[in-house]
Parts: structure tokens; C-alpha cells; sequence
């Protein structure tokens, strides 16, 4: 129509609207998400070469680059350590964000609460890699942590704890715990009170209705918070190299090598190769997880 503007057009064209509105985002991640995975799921099956400075497509599909990754003597044994480390940093953070969140959630006021939620967050304005230096300085033998212990009595001489798996844990359970925190207790503040007060009313003792009652109607905060840390924990590099030492060797530490360490095109396939291996792993353990754990929210 003559004299329309712009905005008129965009009003009533829902083509427009919906491009407007998921155009920059879709573009955004076709050009840094999706790109850089075809183009290394194509290099991990050896459909990229190169010569010299030139990059060419070839139509020949092989496997040999995962062959070569699972006949890698240390590659069993990284996939089983980034397990390791990622179950056991999300139990850990499960178990320290859960009583937190339920006292923040029943026990505390809003002025309080935000209070709380202020101070959690004011480490992580900090840098990661600071904070995982921090943690490495906490840890260490001549460190503030085991010098008080010492100058208490507790301990009698250092213990070397740095290099060992339990100063990896102990460092992803810091740097994770924010993420298993808040899922937690967004889900256990919105709780109907009243659920509560009426399992009291007809006598349930107060464990009977936290598991009855509060722990199921939290399962979804739970599994958020369980993908939110077991996703990135299982690819953990940077704690293990800074913290675990030469012993912690994991499949995001593979990645890392065979992509910086290996030079040309067999470093750039192998670490296509297991970057896919990784990809495929996480999806594998998300479906495995809601089949066995998520579906339970549908009886709630």
C-alpha cells in the first residue's frame, strides 16, 4: 500500500516479524556453532586435506581417524577419568547446593536471600583461570589451608594433595557449584508452602515429608543443575592440566593436544575425530539420564 512505512510492513508480514526476531540469532549460530561442527565432523571423516596453504574437498569418507583415536592405548582410560570426575563433581555439588538451597529457599526472608545469592556470586566476577590459580595456591603445601591446620595441631607436616585427583575434585566442585546452586533453588523457592504445612497437619514427620514432599516437587531444579555441570565438567581440561598434573588426563585434555600439540592435518582430524566422540558421548549420557531419571518428573 503507497504511503505504508517500514513498520507497517513489518506489523502485518509475519515472514518479517519472525525473521527479525530469530534472523541475527540463527545467522550467529550458523556461522559460529554450526559452521565449525560440519566443518569438523567433515575433517574427522577425511573429507578435508590440505596442501600447503590450500584447503580442498575430497569425497572420500573414512574412519581411520576414530580407529586411530580407540586404538590410542590412552584413550579408554581418559573417557573413564572425565566420567570419574564429572559424576563425581556433580554428586559433590548436589550434595552441598541441596541444604543450602532448601535453608535459602524456607529459612530465609527476601532481604536475606538476595543477600546470599549476592555473596555466592561474587566469586565468579572473577576470572576462571584466577580462580583456578587461587585454588591451586589454597592447595598447595606451603598454602594458607594446610599452614592453619598445622599451626593448630591438625596436621603434623603437609600433605601433598596438588597432582592428586582429589584436588581435581575439589576444584570442579568449586568452580561447578554455582551451576548445581541455582537451578536448585529457583525450583525449591516456588515450592507451594502449603504442601508443607499440610503433610505436618496430618502428622508426617518432617523427614517423611521432605522426601514425600519437598525432594520430588525439586527433581526438575535437580536435573538442570545435574546437565548444567556434568555436560562441561566432562570436558574439563584447563582444572586438570592446572591442578592434577600430568596424571589427570582426560578426554578435553585430548582434544586440546591432538589439535595444539600435533601439527598439520593429522592433529586437526584426530582432534575432529575426538571432539565428535565427545559430542556423541554427551548426548548419550543426556538420553540416558532423562530415561532413567528425567521421565520421573512426569509423575510428579
Amino acid at each position: 500500500m503507497e504511503g505504508d512505512t517500514l513498520l507497517d510492513r513489518i506489523r502485518r508480514s509475519r515472514s518479517l516479524k519472525l525473521f527479525l526476531l530469530l534472523g541475527p540469532g540463527l545467522i550467529f549460530l550458523a556461522i559460529f556453532f554450526f559452521a565449525p561442527f560440519i566443518i569438523s565432523l567433515m575433517m574427522s571423516l577425511g573429507m578435508l586435506d590440505k596442501e600447503v596453504y590450500t584447503w580442498y574437498l575430497t569425497f572420500e569418507v573414512t574412519l581411520r581417524y576414530y580407529i586411530r583415536f580407540f586404538t590410542n592405548p590412552g584413550t579408554v582410560r581418559a573417557i573413564i577419568l572425565s566420567f570419574y570426575y564429572a559424576s563425581v563433581t556433580t554428586i559433590g555439588t548436589l550434595l552441598l547446593s541441596y541444604p543450602m538451597a532448601y535453608y535459602m529457599a524456607f529459612k530465609m526472608d527476601r532481604r536475606m536471600k538476595t543477600t546470599a545469592v549476592f555473596i555466592i556470586f561474587l566469586p565468579f566476577w572473577v576470572n576462571f583461570i584466577l580462580r583456578v590459580y587461587a585454588m591451586r595456591f589454597i592447595l598447595h603445601e606451603a598454602g594458607p589451608l594446610q599452614q592453619s591446620l598445622i599451626s593448630i595441631g591438625l596436621l603434623s607436616q603437609p600433605i601433598s594433595i596438588l597432582g592428586t585427583d582429589i584436588a581435581v575434585i575439589i576444584t570442579m566442585i568449586y568452580s561447578y557449584l554455582i551451576f548445581m546452586l541455582l537451578p536448585i533453588f529457583g525450583v525449591v523457592e516456588k515450592i507451594n508452602k502449603e504442601y508443607i504445612e499440610a503433610a505436618y497437619t496430618l502428622g508426617a514427620p518432617p523427614m517423611k515429608t521432605f522426601l514425600k514432599i519437598t525432594l520430588p516437587l525439586s527433581k526438575p531444579g535437580i536435573i538442570a543443575g545435574s546437565l548444567l555441570v556434568f555436560i562441561p565438567a566432562l570436558g574439563e581440561f584447563i582444572i586438570p592440566i592446572l591442578v592434577g598434573g600430568g596424571r589427570a588426563y582426560t578426554i578435553g585434555r585430548l582434544i586440546y593436544d591432538n589439535f595444539i600439540r600435533i601439527s598439520g592435518i593429522l592433529g586437526w582430524a584426530m582432534g575432529s575425530a575426538a571432539a565428535m566422540i565427545y559430542i556423541g558421548l554427551i548426548l548419550i549420557s543426556t538420553y540416558l539420564y532423562f530415561k532413567f531419571v528425567g521421565r520421573e518428573i512426569t509423575l510428579i
